[in-house]
């Protein structure tokens, strides 16, 4: 678990691994349009998970849910937070990951 890890560095992590199921092709083909439309690394979107989704939608279309389900995965295990099972389906993905923000930054704080 990365409890004590700042939120961006645990979520940079998450969607490298995530994005590593599109293979390196289509990978390149999302962090390329993050990099030339926005100006803004893959791993920098913690603040603007939007964008993210936006690459996303646009290179993969329906196939974003399953990288976006992965990266939500992958970044709640790494923080040791169990998923809200009534929130999944009915919640943006840029506000599962404020949510995740928030509960990761008050665990920091409760361990200070």
């Amino acid at each position: 678990m990365s409890k004590n890890i700042p939120f961006e560095e645990v979520y940079a992590e998450s969607v490298v691994n995530a994005i590593k199921i599109l293979g390196d092709i289509v990978s390149k083909i999302v962090t390329d349009y993050l990099t030339h439309k926005y100006s803004i690394d893959i791993t920098k979107t913690a603040d603007k998970p939007y964008l993210l989704d936006e690459a996303l939608n646009h290179v993969i279309d329906g196939g974003k849910l399953i990288v976006e389900r992965r990266i939500i995965n992958i970044l709640y295990t790494k923080i040791g937070l169990v998923e809200n099972p009534t929130s999944t389906g009915t919640v943006s993905f840029e506000e599962r990951i404020y949510e995740a923000r928030d509960r990761h930054n008050k665990l920091l704080n409760r361990n200070l």
